[in-house]
């Protein structure tokens, strides 16, 4: 399967409840991603990553159903076509 250059945003409303298991499984992921930025909202526990990767449909959609079953956290994800 061909890999494509895709974006993820991650929401997470709840920085206690997600933030370590976000980590972790970004970390699995580490040598797919291009570009890792985030964005802490102290003020209101929550923050926003930004990702950018080089994946299969396969393993964006796994990255991001495993994303989508944490609390608290909200994902979307983009495929450009480049």
């Amino acid at each position: 399967m061909e890999k494509k250059f895709h974006t993820l945003t991650i929401t997470i409303y709840d920085r206690n409840k997600a933030y370590k298991k976000i980590g972790e499984l970004l970390n699995q992921y580490s040598d797919m991603i291009l570009l890792r930025t985030g964005y802490p909202v102290k003020e209101k526990n929550a923050a926003i990553i930004f990702l950018i990767v080089e994946m299969t449909n396969d393993e964006i959609g796994a990255l991001s159903g495993k994303i989508g079953q944490i609390e608290s956290v909200k994902v979307k994800s983009t495929t450009l076509n480049i």
